[in-house]
C-alpha cells in the first residue's frame, strides 16, 4: 500500500481505502486513510518547514523545484500508467498529463527568482518606504481527480515558488499518482515542504482547511465543493483560489469557417470522456448553418473510439465512477423526454470490453432549449447540446451568459468586428476565437461568476500566494515634532 508523505517521511493511515479502475472495476491499490493526527501532523510539520523554505533564496527554490521535475521525467512511464488505471484515461493522454506537470512546475521554478517588491517616492527625505512580497504560509492544496497532476501542478508550482509550503488532498478517486509524487518530493525538497494525506474530503479535506495553521486553500472542483471549502476557510478569513466547474457555452456564426469550427468543437467536446471543466457543453449556432454543424459534429464524433486506456487506438476511456455515469444519462433522458433528438449516441455503452466499467457513448443532441439540464447544469460526459440560435448576434450573447456558469466560452466567426465584440461581451475567464485549444501556462486562468475565484497560471498566479506588506523605514536620527505631548 502507498504511504502519505508527512514531514519528509512515509506515514500509514489509520485505514484504508480501496482505489478502484474504472475501465474495469478492478482493483487498482489501496491508499492511506488520514486521520485526525495525520491531518494535524501534516500541517505542523509544513509549519515548521515554512520558515526556512521562505528564507531561502528563490534560485534555490527554484533549483529544488527543478530537482522534482527531474525525478518526475525520470519516472514518467510509471506515473502515466498509474494515471490510466486510476483514472481510466488513455495512456497517451497520461503521458501528456505528467509533461503537463513538468511544464508547468519548469514555468514556477523560474519564476521564484522574479518576485519583485516596490519601492514607492516618500513624501519625506527621511523616510524609506517599500513594499515586499511575503509568502502566505502553509497552503492546502485540493486537485479533483479529472487531472489529478496536471490540475496540482497549478496549485503548488507557484507555492512552492513563492516560498509556501503544501498540504496536498487528492482526491479520493485518484490518490495514488499524487502520494507517488510525495515519495519523489521527499528526496528533492526539504522535509515538511511538501506533504500528502488522504481520505475523503467531507472529512480529510475540510479538517485540513479548517486547521489553524493552515493560511490558504487551492480547490480545483465542483461549484458545491467551493461552496464547502468557502465556508470552511471562512471561520479563520483564510485567503482561497477556487477553479470551479463550468457550463461551457460555444457560438458558431454563419460566416464562420465550418469545417474548422466542427473539428474544433468534436475536439474539444469530447477529449477526456468530456471530463474537462473547460470543455465545450452546450454550442449555439446560427440558423443558417445549423444543420450543417450539427451533422457533422455528429459524425466525427460517430468514429470516436471508447474503451480502455491501454487499448490500442482508444481516443476516450471511461467516466470515472457509475455515479458519473448515472448522472450524465440522467441529463441526456431528460433532454430527450423534452424534445431533444439524438443524433449519435446516448446511452451508457454495453457488452464485452464495456460490462465492468462506466463507458458512455459520445453523444450529439440537437434542438436543445435553455429548460434542459443539459443546456443548465455542467455534464461532465461526452454529451454536445446543439441549440439554434437564430440570427441576432447580441441574443445570441445573451443565451451564452445565461446561468451561473462563467469559466470558458468559445467562438467563431469571420467578421473581425463580431469576434472582437465576443472577446468583451462573454462572461468568462477565458475566451477562445475561431479555435480551441488548452490553456498556456503564462496565460492567467480562472472563472468569473460562480465559476470560481482568483486565478491560476501566468507570473500573475505568483500573487494568489504571497501577501503585501508596506514598509516605512525611518532613516533619520532627528524628532519630527509630531509626537503627542504628555503633560506631566
Amino acid at each position: 500500500m502507498s504511504e502519505m508523505t508527512i514531514g519528509g517521511s512515509g506515514v500509514g493511515g489509520e485505514g484504508s481505502f480501496d482505489v478502484l479502475n474504472p475501465s474495469t472495476g478492478d482493483l487498482v491499490g489501496r491508499a492511506p486513510l488520514a486521520g485526525d493526527e495525520h491531518v494535524d501532523a501534516a500541517a505542523r510539520a509544513a509549519h515548521a518547514a515554512w520558515r526556512g523554505w521562505r528564507d531561502t533564496p528563490g534560485v534555490e527554490r527554484g533549483a529544488a523545484i527543478m530537482a522534482l521535475v527531474a525525478s518526475v521525467r525520470d519516472e514518467a512511464e510509471e506515473l502515466a500508467a498509474m494515471l490510466t488505471r486510476e483514472q481510466g484515461k488513455p495512456l497517451a493522454a497520461a503521458r501528456g498529463e505528467v509533461a503537463g506537470f513538468c511544464a508547468v512546475m519548469d514555468f514556477y521554478a523560474q519564476e521564484a527568482r522574479r518576485i519583485s517588491g516596490q519601492v514607492l517616492e516618500s513624501d519625506q527625505a527621511d523616510r524609506f518606504v517599500y513594499v515586499l512580497k511575503q509568502p502566505v504560509g502553509v497552503v492546502a492544496a485540493i486537485p479533483p481527480w479529472n487531472d489529478p497532476l496536471h490540475l496540482l501542478s497549478r496549485m503548488i508550482g507557484p507555492a512552492l515558488a513563492a516560498g509556501c509550503t503544501v498540504v496536498a488532498k487528492p482526491a479520493s478517486e485518484t490518490p495514488l499518482t499524487t502520494l507517488e509524487l510525495g515519495t519523489l518530493a521527499r528526496q528533492a525538497l526539504p522535509p515538511g515542504v511538501f506533504n500528502v494525506v488522504t481520505g475523503p474530503g467531507p472529512v480529510v479535506g475540510e479538517q485540513l482547511v479548517r486547521h489553524p495553521l493552515v493560511a490558504k486553500v487551492a480547490l480545483t472542483g465542483s461549484v458545491a465543493g467551493g461552496r464547502s471549502v468557502l465556508s470552511a476557510a471562512a471561520d479563520g478569513i483564510k485567503s482561497v483560489t477556487l477553479e470551479l466547474g463550468g457550463q461551457c457555452p460555444c457560438i458558431v456564426w454563419r460566416d464562420a469557417d465550418i469545417d474548422k469550427a466542427v473539428d474544433a468543437i468534436a475536439f474539444q467536446g469530447f477529449r477526456g470522456s468530456g471530463q474537462v471543466c473547460n470543455r465545450v457543453n452546450r454550442v449555439l449556432v446560427h440558423d443558417a448553418v445549423y444543420d450543417r454543424v450539427v451533422a457533422d459534429v455528429a459524425e466525427l464524433a460517430s468514429r470516436i473510439v471508447v474503451g480502455d486506456g491501454f487499448a490500442d487506438g482508444v481516443d476516450i476511456g471511461p467516466l470515472i465512477n457509475r455515479s458519473q455515469l448515472e448522472w450524465v444519462t440522467g441529463q441526456v433522458d431528460d433532454a430527450v423526454a423534452n424534445g431533444a433528438r439524438v443524433l449519435t449516441g446516448g446511452t451508457p455503452l454495453t457488452g464485452d470490453g464495456f460490462d465492468r466499467g462506466s463507458f458512455f457513448e459520445p453523444t450529439v443532441l440537437a434542438d436543445c432549449t435553455p429548460d434542459m439540464q443539459v443546456m443548465q447544469n455542467e455534464t461532465f460526459g461526452p454529451v454536445l447540446a446543439f441549440a439554434r440560435g437564430g440570427d441576432d448576434l447580441d441574443a445570441a450573447f445573451d443565451l451564452a451568459n445565461a446561468g451561473w456558469s462563467g469559466l470558458s466560452a468559445f467562438f467563431f466567426g469571420g467578421d473581425q468586428r463580431d469576434c472582437w465584440r465576443a472577446a468583451r461581451e462573454l462572461q468568462a475567464g477565458s475566451v477562445w476565437i475561431n479555435d480551441i485549444h488548452g490553456s498556456m501556462v503564462q496565460a492567467p486562468y480562472g472563472g468569473m461568476k460562480q465559476s470560481g475565484l482568483g486565478r491560476e497560471q501566468g507570473s500573475v498566479a505568483m500573487d494568489e500566494y504571497l501577501e503585501l506588506k508596506t514598509v516605512y523605514h525611518e532613516m533619520s536620527d532627528r524628532s519630527r515634532g509630531q509626537r503627542l505631548c504628555v503633560h506631566r
